[in-house]
């Protein structure tokens, strides 16, 4: 059951209160009142409204605002953490947001397989001498591998296609869909956390260059860009703070 309309926590700001209208948040925001600043909030900008620091009648004792630093009008009860975008969208389950990303993740490095396959067998023949040469007693093997011209160019350039498809992959679908492959076959979306509509080309850019670009870079960010959302009260991860972003699940 819905909680009546009311001002609560904003979900996207807690320094604020914002709107619900009893389906649903609206655009009309209000600074948050400080302890004993006598602050008359009683009129919506739409309409006249009780005192929203008071109990609804038939809320069952349901304070639109105070008690808990957010709240969820959508599930008449505080939570510690947004469950949705101001316009009501739901953000997108974490479960599903990880299969998502190692479906895009699988795809990708088919995709880049296939575009570099002579690469890809260049390394895999200097590799499989590498390991006959141990496999006969060379110590030394490994460390020659490393040191192979060839096997470092064809690496590096391999390194390069699949960030080139990587890149292609991401960012085209998410700037005129919304969302990868794998995100829209488990109903995810992409879109900024204040108003609907797909990423923007910046957005979008910056979604895959503070995610799989820096990760190249450097393979610990990647877990704690993965981890990010578990913590964070609007579910994004790193990038999606950087592109200001998040993922929900499609109306």
């Amino acid at each position: 059951m819905s909680a009546p309309a009311g001002w609560y926590p904003d979900p996207s700001h807690h320094a604020q209160l914002r709107w619900w209208d009893g389906q649903r948040w609206t655009e009309h925001t209000h600074a948050a009142p400080q302890a004993g600043a006598g602050l008359d909030l009683r009129k919506d900008p739409a309409q006249g409204h009780p005192d929203p620091r008071a109990p609804h009648p038939g809320s069952g004792g349901l304070t639109p605002y105070g008690g808990s630093p957010y709240g969820d009008p959508s599930r008449g009860q505080p939570s510690a953490r947004a469950l949705a975008t101001p316009d009501g969208q739901p953000l997108g389950n974490l479960g599903l947001r990880l299969l998502a990303r190692l479906l895009d993740w699988v795809l990708v490095s088919v995709i880049a397989t296939v575009a570099g396959w002579s690469l890809v067998q260049r390394l895999v023949a200097t590799m499989d001498e590498s390991l006959d040469a141990a496999a006969a007693g060379d110590p030394t093997a490994t460390l020659r591998l490393l040191e192979d011209p060839g096997f470092t160019a064809a690496s590096s350039s391999f390194t390069f296609v699949l960030l080139a498809v990587s890149a292609a992959y991401t960012v085209l679908p998410l700037r005129f869909y919304g969302a990868t492959p794998g995100k829209a076959l488990f109903g995810l979306r992409v879109r900024h956390w204040e108003r609907p509509g797909h990423p923007t080309w910046g957005q979008s850019i910056l979604r895959w260059v503070s995610s799989d670009l820096v990760g190249q870079i450097v393979p610990f960010y990647l877990l704690l860009d993965y981890l990010w959302p578990t913590w964070d009260r609007r579910k994004q991860a790193l990038h999606d703070k950087l592109g200001g972003t998040v993922v929900v699940r499609r109306r």
